[in-house]
């Protein structure tokens, strides 16, 4: 298992949440400025993420741009090394052969299609069975343009909009950390021949562990969710329609629902970042045999 570095990781972070905060927020500029209305709601998506984000203003869209460049890269340096910090010692009970693991877009991009359908396949299901105040319709109207209730036409616009938020997410990851990885490669060419502790187990690749990137997913979601709550004590706004479907208990800004929040928070991320990774680790098995995990 090799160490990762947080630059790459941020970096990635940075490409993929700036360009959807300038989709989101020029698309409804664009739709605003003809009249349309009532089938763009991803600009309110930030509104309950950013601290400072307060609308369709010009110094607000300046403002929030900043928050989300920032914040992409302080996630990274945030989650990156806490996934480093867990899993030290499996790093240090190994020698790593200096040698790139490329990040297959196709491999990453069928992980989210197939995982994030199933996952939407299934909240669906659990909406048509709950009490309207725990169904999710109203997290889906923010992510998915054009989803309008429980219907099979809606169903269809979020598989489509799936492919779609896979192939740009796994585009970006992909690109840039494949880069970074040839990158790296290419200074330890430059470097004195490394000796090598034949004592040691020498491995061919690296293996991002279910469990440690669960982890790492749990502090992401985590950072989400006190994002969110920030935003609620500072202005006022109350989103608990939106958190209750998957914090059931949340019913108010007060400090014992923040601190479950925060729990279960975390747990929904190590959850979903665990079985991800199980997911991505079929996939790369089934279509790079020959790269060795570690």
């Amino acid at each position: 298992m090799k160490k990762l570095e947080p630059y790459p990781i941020a970096s990635a972070l940075f490409y993929i949440f700036t360009i959807l905060y300038v989709v989101c927020i020029g698309v409804k500029l664009i739709l605003v400025s003809t009249g349309i209305d009532g089938f763009w709601h991803m600009h309110k998506i930030w509104e309950i993420i950013l601290p400072w984000f307060g609308g369709l203003d010009s110094l607000s869209i300046v403002i929030g741009l900043l928050e989300v460049s920032l914040g992409s890269y302080l996630i990274g340096y945030i989650v990156v090394p806490a996934h480093n910090l867990l899993a030290r010692k499996k790093v240090s009970e190994h020698k790593i052969e200096v040698k790139p693991v490329i990040v297959r877009f196709k491999t990453l991009f069928l992980t989210f299609v197939v995982y994030v359908s199933i996952l939407f396949t299934l909240c669906l299901v659990y909406d048509l069975i709950v009490p309207v105040e725990y169904q999710m319709l109203g997290l889906w109207k923010l992510l998915i343009p054009g989803f309008t209730g429980l219907n099979f036409v809606s169903y269809l616009i979020g598989l489509g909009v799936i492919l779609i938020y896979s192939a740009y997410t796994a585009f970006i990851f992909s690109k840039t950390l494949n880069y970074f990885e040839k990158s790296e490669l290419k200074k330890s060419e430059k470097k004195s021949i490394i000796q090598v502790d034949f004592s040691t187990e020498v491995l061919r690749g690296k293996k991002y562990d279910e469990k440690y990137f669960g982890v790492a997913a749990g502090i992401f979601t985590t950072a989400i969710f006190i994002l969110a709550a920030i935003k609620m004590i500072f202005s006022g706004e109350d989103y608990s329609t939106l958190v209750k479907p998957l914090i059931p208990f949340f019913s108010s800004v007060d400090v014992m629902n923040i601190i479950g929040g925060i729990a279960v928070s975390f747990l929904w991320g190590w959850v979903l970042g665990y079985f991800f990774m199980v997911f991505y680790h079929w996939f790369d098995k089934k279509f790079n045999p020959k790269q060795t995990n570690a």
